[in-house]
């Protein structure tokens, strides 16, 4: 075991586009992380841009999982419409850097329960959703696939954590062949019917700003980290930052945000919820250096 003398020792984190607020605090993470190894480690990670890129090397945006079921060729023009209003209207509401939590929660909460209710009543488009899946495999982080197989290998559990469509993420993980025994999907799945209609979501809406111990206790995956007491967060959304909270045993929590959009604006408020900071960053580059210490 090594320990670290300076963030320098890794140069993936001294890297333009990197940005920490407090060094020696992440320093002295890093090492206690280091000295607990893999067996004390557990990655929780979001879906939309944070395991996928914001965007492609083209400009083009990268389909979130609730784009992934509109691109579904079944899905009707009026719930496209619809859903690109919502998003249109919330959206730049998500990413306001001025607005407070509990008026911005409000707003959220007003988003996912009308673009739930959106759903209600369409068909599920399983077949079709397979097909688009299979068109989000490019658009994973470079780095994503070694982080997922290095985890597999250490016995890393991991938590994809994700506010959008549960079973567009499975779909996404699976076509990846990312979907390994390890890794574990929260997120809001869909309610059907016999003939495969959907009725709703199941349980309590997961969304931006709620991302933490009340959808995490009482599952398989809190079963498998309970005495794992090292956290690597991954996010790209400020409510991300707040995924670990609730699991009382963790000691150490390193967040890597991962900032892509409305960047001038939002980047204080990243550097002061996040360790680190990745700015227009498509790659896993930081966190792989990082698990690469962590034996």
């Amino acid at each position: 075991m090594k320990l670290l003398m300076s963030l320098n020792e890794i140069p993936e984190l001294t890297r333009s586009n990197v940005h920490i607020k407090d060094k020696d605090g992440l320093l002295k993470k890093l090492n206690n992380m280091i000295r607990d190894g893999n067996k004390n480690l557990q990655i929780v990670t979001d879906f939309d841009h944070t395991l996928t890129r914001h965007q492609m090397d083209n400009g083009t945006i990268v389909l979130t999982s609730f784009g992934m079921f509109r691109e579904c060729p079944s899905v009707p023009q009026y719930y496209r419409d619809e859903d690109n209003r919502l998003s249109n209207i919330y959206k730049p509401i998500e990413v306001d850097s001025v607005m407070g939590k509990e008026e911005k929660t409000k707003h959220m909460i007003d988003w996912y329960v009308a673009a739930h209710k959106l759903l209600i009543g369409l068909k599920f488009p399983k077949q079709e959703l397979v097909e688009t899946s299979k068109k989000m495999v490019e658009c994973f982080r470079i780095g994503v696939k070694d982080l997922i197989m290095w985890s597999n290998v250490q016995q890393v559990p991991v938590l994809v954590f994700s506010a959008g469509l549960g079973e567009c993420v499975v779909a996404a993980l699976e076509a990846a062949n990312f979907l390994l025994p390890n890794v574990k999907v929260i997120s809001n799945f869909l309610a059907l019917d016999k003939n495969d209609t959907i009725v709703g979501i199941k349980g309590e809406v997961i969304h931006t700003l709620n991302k933490n111990e009340t959808a995490i206790k009482n599952t398989e995956y809190y079963e498998m980290v309970k005495e794992r007491n090292n956290v690597m967060l991954l996010g790209d959304n400020i409510g991300d930052a707040g995924m670990a909270e609730g699991m009382e045993h963790c000691e150490v929590i390193i967040k890597v945000g991962f900032l892509g959009r409305n960047v001038d604006a939002n980047l204080q408020n990243y550097m002061n919820k996040f360790d680190i900071v990745l700015v227009n960053d498509h790659t896993m580059d930081s966190v792989n250096a990082i698990c690469k210490l962590i034996l």
